[in-house]
């Protein structure tokens, strides 16, 4: 329904007091059930203005990997999708490797070393941006590796200097569990990188297929937003501070009232 705001002089004569008040279309004054109704939409709508993060984990940075010969980008960035406020590499690779051609993977020779080497990885950076923040929940990939390939893995981070490994990476895959306290409320780079070691071969081949970094991303409101909010507030103050002083529906505000304002605003009641 229509709900109009009047504002009315409670005294034509005296002073030049007046209060407001809520009223249908038919200048009805509204009762108290559809009052409590009104306050709940406008709650409502000052919560949906106020900086909120996605609710549920989802997909902030992910890609299906397709194509012939990724490997030749390095990053490779085709295909990729990403949350409006994080900006991204791509999928790259550290220099202790080589990209090797293959068809909807990204591939790399060179995992021959006998234990973890620090140049040789799989690597992805996400970045927040404009004032948000990253709250990650996981990182899921696919891949495969040659018969020569390597046999050992780990997926570790930038937020401790890529010292400790997390999860259980493997060859084919795996989800990483990333909800602890370094991955959330992040606002600045972070890089994440899939190591590899003990190929049998310096030609024995890894690949990421996909992968999928889930999480949610809170963003700050813009000035206008923080306006409306003002606004908003400056609104209820007055509406409370006319209603101590005269109750809407007091002899004295039912006569001698006169329309200040025709202005409305549509809410669903």
């Amino acid at each position: 329904m229509v709900v109009h705001i009047w504002i009315g002089r409670l005294n034509r004569s005296g002073p030049r007091d007046y209060a407001l008040s809520f009223r249908d279309t038919d200048g009805v004054a509204l009762g108290p059930s559809r009052m409590h109704a009104l306050r709940t939409t406008l709650l409502l709508l000052l919560a949906a203005i106020l900086p909120t993060a996605e609710l549920s984990a989802q997909a902030v940075f992910s890609n299906t990997i397709t194509g012939t010969n990724p490997n030749t980008s390095n990053p490779y960035t085709t295909g990729q999708t990403v949350n409006s406020k994080l900006t991204v590499t791509g999928i790259g690779r550290g220099s202790g490797i080589s990209g090797s051609n293959a068809t909807d993977r990204y591939t790399a020779t060179g995992w021959n070393s006998a234990s973890l080497d620090a140049n040789d990885y799989f690597t992805w950076t996400i970045t927040p941006t404009g004032g948000a923040t990253l709250n990650l929940t996981s990182f899921v990939y696919t891949g495969q590796a040659s018969g020569t390939g390597p046999s050992t893995f780990s997926f570790r981070t930038s937020a401790d200097s890529f010292s400790t490994g997390l999860g259980t990476a493997t060859a084919t895959g795996a989800t990483i569990t990333l909800t602890g306290g370094a991955f959330q409320g992040l606002s600045s780079a972070l890089e994440f990188r899939l190591y590899g070691w003990s190929a049998s071969s310096a030609s024995g081949t890894f690949s990421v297929n996909d992968f999928t970094f889930n999480g949610s991303v809170s963003a700050i409101p813009e000035p206008s937003t923080y306006a409306a909010l003002a606004g908003a507030s400056a609104l209820a103050l007055s509406i409370w501070r006319r209603r101590r002083r005269t109750p809407v529906n007091s002899p004295s505000a039912a006569t001698e009232r006169e329309t200040a304002s025709a202005e409305y605003v549509r809410t669903p009641l």
